[in-house]
């Protein structure tokens, strides 16, 4: 063996120590770990090394293998105090956030980091799902720096031994009164302004280990840390406020002040075999173009200033978690109750609004069924020492959004029944543009359904004499309200969408992410079948939504000078299907509402000519 290898390594030490750190083995017992003077400088370098490359410590101490792209994101959220990372779908940000705060606790005792999210529960599955069933399971040293986790419904906190802890808040009025050093907002779009103004960013506080009580170091001012705020998101229309701290990152890394921005698309996803090209072209044709963009492309998009709709205007109003499903074939057979019927209530009216296609084949070109819900809505006050109750119209909801392959008027017409009896509607909107009257027809006579074994009692049109008249079924109920489009109508129906949107008078089902997480997990027959088109059918409402919201603010506008008409278009290939049935069903409430408020009557839906 050589004299090298024989010889210890000569000990050299460290001449940034201060007098305390220098004499600190002398606190320990000479026979233990620390009481060795080369050991507790070791100890301070490498907690300083690490501090300074949290990717080291994870790959090092914790044992945790990183793709590049994560040991650089790692790297610069452990070494910058303003951190903005905009990623698409599967770029690994829950398990990024975790690993991040896990290292931050054990390098920083007596950390106290925040994560919040718009709900609870998307931020509670970062510590139930990535922290301790990945996580914890994939180091083992991880698990002795945990003391132990609570998780109930009220509190959701891991407790390290290094005094630190990590704590879930919502980002709602509910989340007052928490301190932090560091707030992680996980899906920051998401998030109200105005609640990360007022309720997160005022959590922050300047770290404080015990240390720092010390006169010694309390009055040193480079030992006070910054607190640390994280933004991270997928992207989302410009202009969002998510934009400004986007741009405020940009700003702050350029000029070296401790910010840092990073952006990835979808082509991170596969080169680290994250997920396969197959499944993104899966997922790629469930999306509408803008959504597959944003959350995919993770590109920064722009509203357009000719758009009539925007996508404040749809977002805002994307409330519904609940959705209605129509009964499967099975249940019909079977004389099974619906499960996922929604009761009525008093006063209320539904209304089916179709917008049809008659080519079969043709690319999107699509029949567009829509459910409707109208809630009675009042105002309660007090006049002379007397509750005086106000009727405000209705409320609409829009829990259920069909499309199916144009082609055939009399399956149409049979699916428009069914729809009908399973959403127990009142009303049918009928757009009589090109084959429209054809299916008018079918519902005009008695109709059997062969798939149901059931036939059909005749409806008849209520507000058009000569349509009504086409067909002549004595009983026939007068529950079909026909339109017949011309420039003046759809601009009247245009700015009637637009002012209802802005009102807030309307709702449509939550986005796809949200419902993955609050919704579809409650279904138990979409989280048990492994079919993937059943699968899609409880999804499919979600994602039909989605694309109304797409569909609508792709739509550009001009305003005739002479006339004043508002004129409602296209962008190339796009279509405008969704956005047709649901503006109808909405100007048809609206009618509903004018109707009775001029009556004097309560919610009650009846018979009206126009």
């Amino acid at each position: 063996m050589s004299t090298l290898m024989q010889t210890p390594s000569k000990y050299y030490k460290n001449r940034y120590a201060d007098e305390r750190q220098k004499e600190l083995y002398k606190k320990f017992p000479t026979n233990s770990f620390l009481g060795n003077e080369r050991n507790v400088d070791h100890v301070l370098r490498w907690n300083t090394f690490f501090r300074r490359n949290l990717h080291r410590l994870a790959i090092d101490y914790l044992g945790i293998n990183l793709h590049p792209y994560q040991a650089i994101i790692l790297y610069l959220m452990g070494i910058c105090q303003f951190v903005v990372i905009i990623a698409c779908r599967a770029a690994a940000k829950s398990f990024i956030i975790a690993l991040y705060a896990c290292c931050r606790c054990i390098v920083y005792p007596h950390s106290k980091i925040v994560l919040s999210s718009a709900t609870k529960g998307q931020s509670k599955l970062i510590i139930s799902e990535k922290i301790r069933n990945e996580l914890m399971n994939m180091s083992p040293v991880l698990r002795k720096e945990i003391l132990r986790i609570k998780d109930n419904q009220n509190e959701v906190i891991v407790y390290f031994r290094s005094g630190s802890t990590i704590v879930v808040v919502p980002a709602s009025e509910n989340g007052r009164g928490h301190r932090s050093n560091c707030v992680v907002r996980e899906e920051f779009r998401q998030i109200e302004k105005n609640i990360d103004d007022s309720i997160l960013s005022p959590f922050q506080t300047i770290r404080q280990p015990p240390y720092m009580i010390d006169p010694f170091y309390a009055q040193i001012k480079e030992l006070q840390e910054e607190p640390v705020d994280i933004y991270i998101s997928s992207s989302w229309l410009d202009p969002h406020w998510m934009w400004e701290i986007v741009d405020n990152a940009y700003e702050s890394m350029l000029k070296e002040q401790g910010g840092c921005l990073l952006a990835f698309d979808e082509s991170i996803t596969l080169k680290h075999n994250i997920r396969t090209q197959k499944q993104m072209q899966k997922e790629k044709k469930k999306q509408d173009p803008i959504t597959w963009q944003l959350e995919f492309e993770n590109r920064r998009l722009k509203e357009n200033q000719s758009a009539f709709f925007t996508y404040k205007m749809l977002q805002q109003n994307q409330t519904i978690k609940r959705p209605f499903y129509p009964r499967n074939l099975l249940d019909v057979h079977m004389g099974k109750k619906n499960i996922y019927d929604i009761p009525k209530q008093s006063g209320e009216v539904r209304i089916v609004s179709c917008d049809m296609a008659f080519i079969e084949n043709k690319k999107n070109d699509n029949s567009i069924f829509s459910c409707m819900r109208l809630l009675p809505d009042f105002t309660t006050y007090n006049r002379d020492n007397q509750n005086v109750t106000m009727a405000n119209g209705y409320r609409r909801l829009v829990p259920y959004i069909e499309s199916v392959q144009g082609g055939d008027t009399v399956r149409q017409a049979i699916r428009i029944r069914q729809l009908f009896e399973d959403f127990g509607a009142d009303y049918i909107v009928l757009d009589m543009r090109n084959a429209g009257i054809a299916v008018y027809d079918f519902l005009a006579r008695e109709m059997y359904d062969d798939e149901r074994n059931i036939y059909y009692t005749p409806l008849c049109c209520m507000n058009d004499d000569g349509i009504a008249n086409r067909i002549k079924v004595e009983g026939a109920n007068p529950c079909i309200y026909v339109v017949n489009a011309t420039q003046k109508l759809n601009s009247d129906i245009a700015t009637e969408f637009r002012r209802i949107l802005s009102e807030q008078r309307i709702e449509f089902l939550v986005n796809y992410e949200t419902a993955k997480e609050e919704t579809l997990p409650k279904i138990k027959e979409y989280m048990n079948t492994p079919d993937a088109e059943e699968q899609l059918f409880y999804e499919a409402p979600f994602f039909e939504t989605q694309a109304l919201i797409s569909e609508t603010t792709s739509l550009v506008y001009e305003k005739k000078a002479d006339t004043g008409i508002i004129m409602i278009h296209e962008q190339g290939t796009n279509r405008k299907d969704r956005y047709t049935s649901v503006s109808y069903a909405n100007y048809f409430a609206s009618l509903i509402e004018r109707e009775n408020i001029n009556a004097g009557e309560d919610y009650e839906y009846g018979t009206f000519i126009n």
